[in-house]
């Protein structure tokens, strides 16, 4: 039997495939005319995935261990293989496996659960980040700005955000709004702005300057909080050059079995509530009635970030979800292309009582 690109979402195991020159009828999804591969012979990239799970006898309150295929959906949907139904799961992995079906008995028999979320020595180090960021957020904030005790592990944080670094091509585009007069702003006006005007924003230091732009026209309506009959200039930048930025937007897309393969899979698994809580830090919006104390934290983070050398930092726009923003260290890099004046005719609210 041989399987296919279409049996998988993993890149890393469609790009494998992709190289055989073996073409046909999948045996398992039934794709016609398409490059084909025996799936044992993935089983070296399988192995120290597979090696994750742990039988679980008697499993704590708050773990639910369940039968391998099952879990797979449950801890990495859609990220492994591209069906959703667990007897097409189930029908791969013992084709992989079945060289060593009798190596892996328990694994396929029994309910299983991703050891390293049980292993009481990851979760403290999950908690020790979480801690230290606590007690860093606290100090920096309301006791030592400039040497400060508590400080985050950069070492371990700078090896986390590797993980998540984007290249954005040359001559993507870009947009930035302002809210200004019915006459607007000129594409010189909508730069960053200048040192001397520049106030303390969720990423930037006060005195600091950065580009905040988005990645569509609309998301940054909502970025400005622009009100109804307010003209707003919306400014398009194109990328001159290529940058590499830190994407903490997509935490959640990441390729589970080239991080076996790497021997990460673990250490990713216990860190990533921690990056997901600094994208949530840099995605907040900004309320009239913050205090700009609370910016600090995340200051200093992307100041982290940009020691780097990486240009900038993407996050979502917890305003618009269909949309995400980046802050950029090295605006040179960005030039404003032209400007469009709008003016706001609507505006719908959305709200709940709390």
């Amino acid at each position: 039997m041989k399987c296919c690109v279409e049996c998988f979402q993993s890149n890393y195991i469609r790009d494998i495939i992709q190289t055989s020159h073996d073409v046909g009828k999948c045996d398992f999804c039934g794709t016609e005319s398409i490059n084909l591969l025996p799936p044992e012979k993935l089983i070296d990239n399988f192995r120290v995935f597979i090696d994750a799970y742990k039988p679980i006898k008697n499993p704590p309150a708050n773990c639910k261990p369940d039968k391998i295929e099952k879990r797979i959906l449950i801890d990495f949907n859609r990220k492994i293989f591209s069906s959703k139904k667990e007897n097409d799961i189930k029908k791969l992995l013992r084709a992989i496996f079945k060289n060593e079906l009798n190596n892996y008995k328990e694994i396929f028999t029994k309910n299983v659960y991703l050891e390293c979320l049980l292993d009481p020595n990851s979760l403290l180090q999950l908690s020790n980040l979480q801690i230290s960021w606590d007690n860093f957020v606290k100090e920096i904030k309301n006791e030592n700005r400039y040497h400060i005790k508590n400080t985050v592990d950069l070492i371990k944080l700078e090896k986390l955000l590797s993980w998540f670094t984007r290249e954005i091509k040359k001559g993507q585009l870009f947009y930035r709004a302002r809210i200004s007069e019915k006459n607007g702003f000129s594409k010189k006006e909508m730069g960053a702005p200048p040192q001397n005007q520049t106030k303390s924003g969720r990423a930037n230091p006060l005195g600091i300057s950065y580009l905040y732009l988005s990645s569509d026209s609309e998301t940054t309506f909502y970025e400005t909080r622009a009100l109804l009959f307010d003209y707003v200039t919306i400014g398009e930048f194109k990328l001159c050059e290529n940058i590499k930025i830190v994407n903490l937007k997509d935490t959640h897309i990441y390729d589970p079995i080239q991080f076996a393969e790497s021997d990460s899979l673990t250490e990713l698994l216990i860190y990533l509530p921690f990056i997901n809580r600094l994208e949530e830090e840099l995605s907040k919006p900004l309320r009239r009635s913050d205090n700009e104390l609370d910016y600090i934290p995340t200051q200093y983070i992307s100041e982290f970030i940009k020691s780097l050398k990486y240009a900038g930092v993407q996050y979502k726009s917890s305003l618009n979800p269909s949309g995400y923003n980046l802050a950029i260290f090295e605006f040179q890099k960005f030039i404003c292309t032209g400007v469009k004046i709008h003016e706001v005719k609507e505006i719908k609210f959305k709200h709940k009582p709390i």
